[in-house]
């Protein structure tokens, strides 16, 4: 019993010292595991530590960079500033002294003038009256040939630019009639598109004249008048697109500019029929047409300026006109299509019936009849035929008559046999009367009421530039008192094919009156008168009263852009369609290298007019 209960405590504590191990090893295991774990968290510590070292190690690394380059900035700024600083003073150092070589040369200048003053004056103190006037005559001598050399220069430079401007033309031509001949299946050689802005010329005639007429031998001028075809068959065809677009849209601001430009070709068609060597009777109703398309351009422009809509009968008038450029324009196709290769357009100077392009000319003359006439306020206007003519004075002439007169006035032109060539019906009715002047011709119409001379033009050869401008508004207002047309002022010369055109206006108190106009030509070559064109003038020359300004002329300067560099100022009247001429201050100026006029309204302040001077092949145009 007592070894059972020894046994069974035994046990127990066997079990109790078992346990106690099993916890002890346990605790053993449990502290190695915890030495473990901290030694690993130390090692973990210790790397992020040291990436901290190495960013910021990095950081100020990159600072530092960054400071050294914000340094070496800094030291190539004050660099450049001490070098500027250096350059201002040395070329302060350098100005300061040129200008104490001016101030110098000026002293030495002043100090020279007056010892030549001086011995001028001791001189003078013991001259003789003989010795003066010798004097004298010797400086004016001296100031003449000055001036002879002065102009002669003047004269050679004009010359020398003008052969310039002749030779690039003339090469120009030749390429241009290299390239039609090499296009000659494709319908001819059409110029580019001129594109401008709103184009009307107040100091243009109401009807224009022909233009010379030169020799066949020329080549040059052969070529010319194939370029004047050509550009001629491109305008009405651009004539025919504006009209047509204008037909086709109701938008007002695309009809403006449909408008301009149709104004635009109209004008320079019409110049370029004006240099085809064509008959006056040939080409009367083409241009006529023509001008009368371009102003209604302009006239019906104008209205939608001012805020008006155009009328069912305007639409109907441009209708009218579209179907008569139509005919115009198949007309110069058919000229187009039966040129042969040979074809010269110099032959147009002989006027014969069978030459295709005089024939088709004649034809158009039928449109006259074919379309209504347009009454409108614009100078084209077939209204003008019922205008009141005011300078063509009382009394009537015969055919007798009007061939006296034609002698009389160009007698010594060395006239051959003069003929009478019919009668011409429009505005003024006149008398048709041509001669041969030395295988040329000299054609005129003398009205039949008053017996005036409206236009004449005479086809001879100008070949070359003899005579400066002044000397051929001389010989132009010369020509124009002996016709009885006094107080006549140049206000525009022009000179284009070796041709001044001179425009003349009438003047009272001072004022230009521009509706009394009158152009003359003027051969640069003999200085004889060509040609002139007077229908403007005897249609409105009369006494007027000319009522005092209301604004002064400081005044209306201020309405002139302040872009405008102003040159000249002078009171004109000026025409505004057919029944209206208003007085205008009118003002001549630069901007941007170009001149433009500027016409002022000398009641109202309103700006009525803008004109530019254009350059152009044929010389200077206002547009």
């Amino acid at each position: 019993m007592e070894n059972k209960k020894n046994n069974a405590i035994e046990k127990v504590e066997n079990i109790t010292d078992g346990e106690k191990k099993a916890k002890k090893g346990a605790k053993t295991h449990t502290q190695n595991s915890g030495k473990t774990s901290k030694k690993k968290k130390v090692t973990k510590s210790s790397a992020r530590a040291e990436k901290k070292r190495e960013m910021k190690r990095k950081r100020e690394a990159e600072k530092a960079e960054r400071e050294r380059i914000r340094a070496q900035k800094r030291l190539e700024e004050a660099r450049l500033k001490a070098h500027k600083k250096a350059e201002k003073q040395k070329a302060k150092a350098a100005a300061l002294r040129e200008k104490n070589r001016r101030i110098a040369e000026a002293k030495a200048r002043r100090e020279n003038i007056r010892a030549e003053r001086q011995k001028r004056r001791d001189m003078l103190k013991n001259e003789t009256k003989k010795q003066r006037r010798e004097r004298i005559a010797e400086e004016r001598a001296a100031k003449l040939r000055m001036k002879e050399q002065k102009n002669e220069r003047r004269a050679e430079e004009k010359r020398r630019k003008f052969l310039a401007k002749k030779e690039a033309r003339e090469r120009r031509a030749a390429n241009r009639q290299k390239n039609r001949e090499k296009n000659k299946g494709t319908g001819g050689w059409l110029a580019a598109v001129i594109s401008l802005g709103v184009c009307s010329l107040v100091l243009s005639s109401v009807l224009t004249f022909t233009f010379l007429m030169p020799s066949e031998s020329d080549n040059m001028l052969e070529a010319g008048y194939q370029k004047s075809f050509y550009d001629t068959v491109e305008q009405v065809n651009n004539m025919d697109l504006n009209l047509s677009k204008v037909l086709a849209t109701s938008d007002g601001g695309a009809t403006q500019l449909y408008l301009t430009d149709l104004a635009v070709n109209s004008e320079l068609a019409e110049n370029d029929i004006q240099q085809l060597p064509l008959h006056d009777e040939s080409k009367y109703y083409t241009t006529k047409i023509i001008n009368q398309i371009g102003d209604y351009a302009k006239y019906l422009n104008k209205k939608l300026i001012n805020g008006e809509k155009l009328t069912d009968e305007d639409y109907s008038n441009l209708t009218r006109l579209y179907q008569a450029n139509l005919a115009i324009k198949d007309s110069l196709d058919k000229m187009m299509e039966g040129m042969g290769a040979d074809y010269s357009f110099s032959s147009l100077n002989d006027g014969g019936e069978g030459n295709l392009v005089i024939s088709n000319f004649n034809e158009l003359q039928n449109l006259s009849v074919e379309y209504p006439e347009l009454i409108y306020d614009g100078p084209f206007s077939d209204g003008q035929d019922r205008k009141e003519i005011k300078g063509l004075g009382e009394g009537t002439i015969d055919r007798n008559g009007a061939q006296e007169i034609f002698i009389k006035t160009f007698g010594g032109y060395g006239l051959g046999e003069v003929k009478d060539d019919g009668t011409t019906e429009g505005i003024i009715r006149c008398y048709n009367v041509s001669a041969d002047v030395d295988g040329d011709v000299l054609y005129a119409q003398i009205s039949e009421q008053g017996g005036k001379i409206i236009m004449f033009a005479y086809s001879g050869s100008c070949r070359e530039v003899m005579i400066d401008g002044d000397a051929a508004t001389a010989q132009g207002l010369k020509f124009l008192n002996s016709l009885g047309i006094t107080g006549m002022k140049p206000v525009w010369i022009n000179l284009s094919n070796n041709v001044y055109t001179i425009n003349f206006a009438a003047t009272e108190q001072d004022v230009i009156i521009y509706s009394d106009l009158v152009k003359i030509r003027v051969c640069a070559e003999t200085g004889k008168v060509i040609g002139m064109e007077a229908m403007s003038y005897y249609t409105n020359h009369a006494e007027r009263m000319i009522e005092a300004p209301a604004l002064s002329r400081k005044q209306a300067q201020e309405k002139v852009s302040g872009n405008i560099d102003v040159v000249t100022a002078r009171l004109a009247i000026i025409p505004l369609g057919e029944k209206t001429e208003k007085l205008c201050y009118e003002f001549s100026g630069t901007f941007d290298g170009a001149t433009y006029y500027v016409y002022i309204d000398a009641m109202t302040g309103r700006q009525v007019e803008m004109f530019k001077v254009v350059k152009s092949t044929e010389g200077e145009l206002l547009m």
